[in-house]
């Protein structure tokens, strides 16, 4: 039961900051720094939620976090950018 509660909190987690990236990409208005901005950001969330959760997980498992991360950050810079030129 422990290994479902701490998959859930990293899996929100991974979610929420790749929202608040996909934002501060969309905020910085530079469209070739955006995806620079998203490795940064999940690069630091990646060693700051290994060390702060003690997750002992294998690749596999951190590119499934990747992967989550990855397209909230997408859609939710994708949506504001294109919001924005309307």
């Amino acid at each position: 039961m422990a290994y479902f509660d701490t998959e859930l909190k990293t899996t929100l987690l991974f979610a929420l900051i790749g929202a608040i990236a996909g934002y501060i990409s969309f905020a910085v208005n530079n469209t070739a720094a955006a995806p620079v901005i998203a490795v940064a950001v999940f690069l630091a969330l990646y060693y700051a939620a290994k060390k702060a959760l003690k997750i002992q997980e294998d690749k596999k498992w951190w590119a499934t976090m990747g992967v989550v991360y990855f397209f909230l950050w997408l859609i939710v810079w994708t949506v504001l950018y294109n919001y924005a030129l309307l």
